[in-house]
């Protein structure tokens, strides 16, 4: 026969280990969460689409007046890059994400026909000079993200807006379109080529899916209105402008990105 006393320890020994499997439950289910406090690192791959990329004609102003090439246009071709992705949950649902990486090399191609000089000067096809330009843009974004259910849910939607600002490094023209650009600007001239950095918005949807305590598969798709200004000028020795080319570029690409993040 137990005492009093010792049946008493041992029905709260028998309550303690009920308790337990729950317990461990809620500590699992813990560490399996995007929730407050957690930070996410992932990296993936990102495919830029350029489909509805366009550019306006090309506007040279010279000593001789300005003239519109009528007729010429241009494009970005798709391209794809290596993305980095960085997320710090502020609440169970409420995130905030840096998004980078390997800035995208560029290939902007162009048709018509340049006459910078008016009808009667000097004429260029740009059909035959693809690319005409090459760049490198370095377009990090700033996402405020809204993760749809509980935070130890294995598979959260998600939405994003945010803010983008993108630059450019690295402009390359086309060898012949750069060679006549150089006779305009003359001996010891020089040719410069800029493209404008641009403030953006953008917005982002996609689908988080956890596979293990710590490892989560993500993909999201995300539209960029991105617009910039192209200026190539012919310089000569004595530093004046000679010959200035404009056009103004409508990239709005849709990014398509799918990576491995771990919660630290």
């Amino acid at each position: 026969m137990y005492s009093r006393s010792a049946k008493y320890k041992m029905e709260k020994k028998v309550k303690r280990v009920r308790y337990l499997p729950l317990l461990t439950g809620v500590v699992c289910a813990s560490a399996l969460a995007q929730s407050a406090g957690s930070f996410i690192a992932t990296g993936g791959a990102a495919w830029i689409d350029y489909g509805p990329s366009s550019a306006t004609p090309l506007q040279s102003s010279s000593a001789a007046g300005t003239f519109t090439s009528s007729g010429t246009s241009g494009q970005i071709h798709n391209t794809w890059t290596a993305e980095t992705a960085f997320t710090y949950f502020i609440t169970d649902n409420i995130a905030v994400d840096l998004a980078s990486g390997v800035p995208p090399k560029l290939n902007l191609y162009a048709q018509g026909t340049v006459t910078p000089f008016g009808p009667g000067g000097p004429a260029l096809g740009l059909g035959n000079l693809q690319p005409l330009a090459t760049t490198r843009a370095w377009p990090p974004i700033l996402f405020f993200k809204y993760y749809v259910g509980a935070a130890q849910a294995k598979l959260r939607p998600f939405i994003g807006v945010g803010v983008n600002y993108t630059w450019y490094t690295a402009i390359q023209l086309n060898p012949t379109f750069n060679g006549a650009l150089h006779e305009i600007a003359g001996p010891g001239g020089d040719v410069k080529a800029s493209l404008s950095p641009s403030w953006n918005p953008a917005f982002n949807a996609g689908l988080s899916y956890n596979f293990s305590k710590n490892w989560y598969a993500t993909a999201s798709m995300t539209y960029l209105p991105l617009k910039t200004n192209a200026t190539i000028t012919a310089v000569a020795a004595n530093g004046q402008g000679v010959l200035t080319n404009k056009t103004r570029l409508t990239a709005n690409p849709w990014i398509g990105f799918v990576g491995i993040g771990y919660r630290f």
